[in-house]
């Protein structure tokens, strides 16, 4: 190898190509790197942004401010619930006799004391068949009559030994004979007198007539089973009420209660418990109940609906809530509730009875919850609420 082969190559030459390509390979990598990295920060951006729960969004966002209420216990000890009214004792007035109705005294809503006519009947075929029969044991009498005489006559030759005991004997059996034929002509007798008393209808007791169902001239039948009149008594009244299950050992006999009616508006009547089924009802889960209310004035009815409150000794089991607490959702009825931290929970209840202005929840809450008053639509778990002092106004988001 010659000298001039050993030395350096100078600029121009070729051999000096080799570094260009390595700078270029650096920054490809570098590019390539921070494209990476850019990426890979994407991806976790996204990735964090898709696993952001609604509660933590709600975390995040402004508070709300709320106004609360505490759930109540049954501290009146009562409880309202339905019923209806209904006479005392109801009788309906049918036919014993036959014949055609001569006249009614009393129409619907008519005031009747026990024992008045409400109408009369003319039987003549009966009145006919009363005469035969007098007749019939005034003959039957008679025959008795004669047969006793032959009897005790006959008795005192057989004592004498004049007559035969076969003789005596057949004069005894024809005076039984006689006797009890008086005693069938006697049951005959007092049957028909029956039927003659069935001819005037009476009220068994005071009361009102309630149903009128026959007119003059018509025929009726003994035993046809049509209700001729149908006889109310209303002074004292029953009502009748179905009392839930977790009532059910409060219910005493005697206890008191108020009665409200829809047609006496601010009006209450006193009442109060006079019998109990004694067993709960396996289909609504409920005690049925008798009360009893003076009525003698008449100006309560029977079959009319009403509204009782039963004032029981303790407290009732179950809380009490305002209706305005109450969110629907399809998962059923439920209630906000704004923890010690200020977070809110969507709590589901359950509701017992809606009392009208308030509801009576059986599950879900205690007296110590805070239930949010007129929750928006748009309440949700997780959101922060701040709770207004009385007086203020809540906002709505």
């Amino acid at each position: 190898m010659t000298p001039e082969t050993l030395k350096p190559s100078v600029a121009g030459d070729q051999p000096v190509s080799a570094p260009k390509r390595n700078r270029t390979g650096r920054w490809v990598l570098a590019g390539g790197a921070i494209l990476a990295v850019a990426a890979v920060f994407f991806v976790l951006r996204l990735t964090s942004s898709k696993l952001e729960t609604p509660a933590a969004t709600a975390q995040t966002a402004p508070a709300i401010t709320v106004n609360v209420v505490h759930p109540t216990t049954g501290g009146s000890g009562s409880l309202q619930v339905s019923g209806y009214t209904q006479a005392y004792t109801e009788a309906p007035i049918y036919a014993q006799t036959s014949g055609y109705l001569t006249k009614w005294n009393f129409d619907i809503g008519g005031r009747v004391h026990a024992n008045d006519v409400l109408g009369e009947i003319d039987t003549p075929e009966v009145d006919q068949q009363l005469e035969q029969a007098k007749a019939q044991i005034q003959v039957a009498q008679a025959a008795a009559n004669l047969a006793k005489v032959t009897y005790q006559r006959d008795q005192t030759l057989f004592d004498q030994k004049v007559l035969d005991a076969e003789t005596r004997d057949s004069a005894a059996d024809m005076f039984a004979e006689d006797q009890a034929t008086v005693v069938a002509d006697q049951a005959n007798l007092d049957r028909l007198n029956a039927l003659e008393a069935f001819k005037v209808l009476r009220a068994p007791f005071d009361g009102v007539v309630t149903a009128r169902n026959i007119d003059v001239g018509t025929y009726v039948a003994n035993g046809s089973g049509n209700q001729l009149f149908v006889v109310d008594q209303i002074s004292p009244l029953r009502i009748y009420v179905q009392v839930p299950q977790a009532y059910a050992q409060l219910v005493k006999i005697g206890m008191e209660a108020e009665l409200t009616l829809p047609e006496f508006p601010g009006r209450t009547f006193q009442a109060k418990v006079t019998n109990t089924a004694d067993v709960v009802d396996p289909a609504s889960r409920s005690l049925l109940t008798e009360l009893q209310i003076p009525n003698a004035s008449g100006e309560l009815l029977p079959g009319a609906y009403a509204q009782i409150t039963l004032k029981f000794a303790g407290t009732s089991p179950y809380l009490t809530i305002p209706e305005n607490t109450l969110i629907f959702r399809r998962e059923g009825a439920a209630v906000g509730v704004v923890d010690a931290n200020g977070k809110v929970e969507i709590r589901p209840i359950t509701i017992n009875q809606d009392l009208g202005t308030k509801l009576e929840i059986s599950r879900g809450l205690s007296t110590t919850d805070q239930v949010i008053l007129d929750p928006s639509d748009s309440l949700a778990n997780g959101m922060m609420a701040r709770i207004m002092q009385p007086g203020t106004s809540a906002s709505k988001e």
